[in-house]
Formats: structure tokens, C-alpha cells, sequence
């Protein structure tokens, strides 16, 4: 039993120390911050983009990432505190739709992502709250989902092995007759 808790012991403290060693190497980027003015772009139009908490004098290309891959914007210099802002021109040949702005940092991670939608023109700024006939309503959503009887009771087995399987794990193990600690 003693070995028993020495074993785990050096397991946890060498993980701790790989942990410790390999922080730096899992870190090896700083998570930037895209803002934009309008989470809308133009087709054919310009936004200024603004970038900040990125590693210092780095290099990142920006993409717009969307449903038929990426499509490389135009690369940007960070300066001494890490930040950047850059006019960024959206293609005329993009489709409307929804994409992700991405910062891609010169070795290939990403580092930063900003949701935004492309539409083909500025959209009319209405004064209205909502559009005629398109009352909010509390009728709740249609959203179609899984009724199969195996589907539930799969699930329901998993969750009951899942409680099992963790109960026995945190048992205590029994006192061994005649023998002592």
C-alpha cells in the first residue's frame, strides 16, 4: 500500500514538473485582439481593422475564413506594444455570408478571430425596431431532434457507467486482514 502512494506521488510530481518545463513551448504566441468599427463588411469596401495584444514586432496575415476555405487579406506589421491598424479591403469577387476574420502568425497558428458577415451592400439603417408583420413572439422554436428509443437509452447507459465507472474509482480501498499500514 505505501508503495502504492509513492508511485502516485512521483507520477504527479513528474507531471508537474513537465507542465512547469513545457508552459513556455505551449505559450509560444500571445492570443491577439481583432476590432472592428461594424462586424459587417462590404464586398468591395474598405474597414479599418485594429489589432492589439499580439507579440511585438510580429507578423500576422489576415484571412477570411468561410465555408469555401480561406482567402488571404493582406499581411500586417505589429508594432513595439504589440498593436496594429490597417484599412482592410474585402475582395469584390467574395460571396455574402457569414466568415471569420483570422489572424495567422508567421509560423501557421492562429492568434486571433473576429465573427463578421459580409453582405453585398451597407445595409439601410432602419428606424423602425422591427419589420411590419414580424412581431416577437414567445412561441418557442421547431428545432428537430433525436426521439429514437436506442439513442436515449444509450445515453442514459453511458451516464450509468460514466457514475459507476467514477465511484469506483473513489473507493477506498479495504484494510487487509492481519496486515498493517
Amino acid at each position: 500500500m505505501r508503495f502504492h502512494h509513492v508511485a502516485l506521488s512521483m507520477a504527479l510530481a513528474s507531471t508537474g514538473a513537465l507542465l512547469a518545463a513545457t508552459s513556455d513551448a505551449l505559450n509560444a504566441h500571445e492570443k491577439g485582439v481583432l476590432k472592428l468599427a461594424s462586424r459587417q463588411l462590404v464586398v468591395a469596401d474598405s474597414a479599418r481593422v485594429v489589432g492589439e495584444k499580439f507579440a511585438r514586432r510580429s507578423t500576422v496575415v489576415l484571412f477570411l475564413s468561410g465555408v469555401r476555405g480561406r482567402i488571404r487579406l493582406q499581411e500586417v506589421h505589429a508594432d513595439t506594444g504589440g498593436a496594429f491598424a490597417v484599412m482592410l479591403h474585402v475582395p469584390s469577387d467574395i460571396a455574402p455570408g457569414g466568415y471569420r476574420l483570422i489572424a495567422i502568425a508567421s509560423d501557421g497558428d492562429e492568434v486571433a478571430s473576429l465573427d463578421v458577415a459580409v453582405v453585398s451592400a451597407r445595409p439601410a439603417v432602419s428606424t423602425a425596431s422591427h419589420h411590419e408583420g414580424e412581431m416577437p413572439s414567445a412561441v418557442g422554436l421547431a428545432l428537430p431532434r433525436a426521439r429514437s428509443p436506442w439513442v436515449t437509452g444509450g445515453v442514459v447507459l453511458a451516464i450509468a457507467l460514466s457514475l459507476i465507472g467514477g465511484a469506483w474509482l473513489l473507493r477506498r480501498p479495504g484494510t487487509e486482514a492481519g496486515g498493517s499500514c
